[in-house]
């Protein structure tokens, strides 16, 4: 959220001197994906271990899924048309753009992700639980090295395909799938006694390192972000290993310092609401940052100076968007009702 408002007042490409120096780190939010696509296999494949099964077999796996993701995804979608008629009354509604974002494509097609562009990485993951199941029963008869194995060589064929021949289907991220799947041997292997967590730990700042390495080495500042694009499915591989080996850890260390800040009572609140706010968060700030601008105000025509308002009147405002969408909306479609 706050790298957004940021990119809605500067665009995305970094910046150089002294701004670039302390503000870079911000327009990266793109990791906050890679850790969200580990976060969720590692999550889905616990019941899995528990139960000794994928509970309802496939099909209902999915109906299971959709129930959850899907109709808070429109929900936001029609917020976000409805922002975007509004603030675009004098050109053609895009229709095509629409359908695309319906289906759930519209990160093949970038053109297409123009209402509330963070949808993007929900169409990647709705694909990605399709294979779940596969993923499931893979590893339950041939272990943790055959899923890994499987799915890096699809994954990694398919990025190969889209750099070679299909460049602009980028954003449909075919890598994830195998970031996915280390989520899951994650969650399979954290069950597991008799673990050396400190091999795990040094593991995972060890990838966390070659991660840091290598967008140090290709960041976005050279030649607008094109090395730092070129170079995505290897920085991400890297820092979807480091936090798929860090969740082994945590899980295993219930009295760690870490685990212990993630389960305070604050982040706990915001983790339970975090859907709501990664669907609906970025078409309330480029609305508010469009009504600023339209205000001609003439102390504010400094993208610095929008940027402290957005902070200090958006942000409460997206918060309390949040809240009345997870209760009116995200927590009537809960498997498990809570009360962040």
């Amino acid at each position: 959220m706050l790298s957004h408002l940021w990119i809605t007042q500067f665009g995305m490409l970094a910046h150089t001197g002294a701004l670039g120096f302390w503000m870079n780190w911000i327009i990266y939010s793109h990791f906050a994906v890679d850790v969200f696509i580990v976060l969720s296999g590692y999550c889905l494949i616990l019941p899995v271990v528990r139960a000794g099964e994928l509970r309802g077999g496939a099909f209902d796996f999915v109906r299971r899924r959709a129930r959850r993701i899907l109709p808070p995804c429109y929900a936001a979608l029609t917020l976000a048309t409805a922002i975007y008629t509004l603030t675009h009354l004098h050109k053609p509604f895009p229709w095509i753009a629409l359908l695309g974002n319906i289906f759930l494509v519209q990160d093949a097609v970038q053109r297409w992700n123009v209402f509330d562009s963070p949808l993007w990485s929900v169409a990647v993951e709705w694909r990605i639980y399709f294979l779940f199941p596969a993923i499931a029963w893979l590893l339950r008869r041939h272990g943790r090295i055959a899923v890994l194995a499987a799915t890096a060589a699809v994954a990694y064929a398919l990025t190969a395909a889209v750099f070679t021949w299909r460049l602009d289907l980028f954003m449909s991220s075919p890598w994830y799938l195998f970031l996915f799947a280390m989520g899951v041997c994650a969650g399979w292997t954290a069950v597991q006694p008799h673990l050396e967590l400190r091999r795990w730990a040094l593991a995972s700042w060890g990838f966390a390192l070659v991660a840091l390495v290598l967008v140090w080495r290709n960041p976005m500042t050279n030649t607008e972000g094109a090395d730092f694009g070129r170079h995505l499915p290897l920085i991400d591989t890297a820092l979807g290993a480091a936090v798929a080996l860090a969740l082994i850890s945590l899980h295993r260390h219930p009295h760690g310092r870490v685990r212990m800040l993630l389960s305070t009572a604050p982040l706990v609140r915001l983790g339970g609401m975090s859907y709501s706010l990664y669907l609906i968060h970025l078409p309330i700030l480029q609305s508010l940052s469009i009504l600023l601008r339209a205000l001609h105000l003439p102390w504010a025509h400094s993208p610095f100076i929008r940027l402290a308002i957005l902070a200090v009147v958006g942000l409460p405002i997206v918060w309390a968007a949040t809240v009345w969408f997870y209760h009116t909306v995200e927590r009537r479609f809960l498997t498990v009702k809570r009360t962040p």
